[in-house]
């Protein structure tokens, strides 16, 4: 390909969009890639209607220039990142992410010439790649998140005994989800008059046990000077010899 027919691609991406885009929702709604089909094209023709725009800007320099992590295709990884994250949201599955790029990259390989085309099958399977990790990325905070929420909504905090409040930790909590159920307890402990906490450890996995360290050094310089006698029990012996000696020293400084 001369160098005067570099900018006639993206010329005719531009002029013949909207064909693209009608020739993309058929393929995508047929492709043999979608075995849920948890999604339908009529959500996703404002995306790639942007995508196929992005792209014409993309091949004006000519394809040569298509390269993974180009300035020419910096544009196009950030859609294909916000597509991947967006799937996962909506829960369809990265079959849907495949097959809307990939049926997109034939579409518009179709109007290339050979050399053209063989630069636009490179350029959409590192798109590809990139919408997969944002999915996975994008899914696997969600379930985090909601491993967190779910944590925090049903590790204990109850009073074992009349003015005793305890907090039966259990999992791997974050430091967040940690520094929320001790604030609960300790609100517990407040509003009983109750004269200690019981903090149990028991049902720590090692994670969590990582993640105790900071949430629970916070919650000592939140009681100092409190007249509340903290109670750890019931933790993994390399975590009681850890905090035992902070403790005693917790203690004869608050003189309980």
């Amino acid at each position: 390909m001369t160098e005067g027919s570099k900018p006639g691609l993206a010329a005719i991406i531009r002029e013949r969009s909207s064909e693209i885009l009608a020739s993309w929702i058929v393929q995508f709604e047929r492709s043999l890639l979608r075995f849920r089909r948890a999604t339908k094209a009529a959500t996703h023709t404002a995306q790639v209607a942007n995508l196929v725009e992005a792209l014409s800007v993309a091949v004006s320099g000519g394809t040569a220039e298509l390269r993974p992590g180009a300035h020419a295709t910096r544009e196009l990884e950030r859609s294909a990142a916000f597509l991947g994250a967006q799937f996962a949201s909506e829960g369809a599955t990265g079959f849907d992410v495949a097959a809307l790029l990939l049926e997109l990259r034939d579409v518009v390989a179709a109007l290339a010439d050979r050399q053209d085309a063989a630069a636009l099958t490179g350029l959409f399977e590192w798109l590809t790649t990139v919408a997969l990790d944002a999915f996975a990325a994008s899914g696997m905070q969600s379930l985090r998140e909601r491993q967190a929420d779910q944590l925090e909504s049903g590790t204990p905090v109850i009073e074992v005994l009349p003015k005793v409040p305890a907090v039966l930790l259990v999992g791997a909590p974050n430091t967040s989800t940690l520094d929320s159920l001790l604030s609960r307890a300790w609100m517990l402990a407040v509003g009983t008059g109750a004269p200690c906490l019981i903090i149990d450890c028991a049902g720590l996995a090692e994670p969590g046990e990582k993640n105790f360290d900071g949430g629970f050094r916070g919650f000592l310089e939140q009681a100092e000077g409190s007249a509340l006698q903290v109670v750890l029990a019931s933790g993994r012996r390399p975590l009681r010899e850890h905090w035992a000696p902070i403790m005693r020293r917790v203690r004869e400084l608050s003189g309980t």
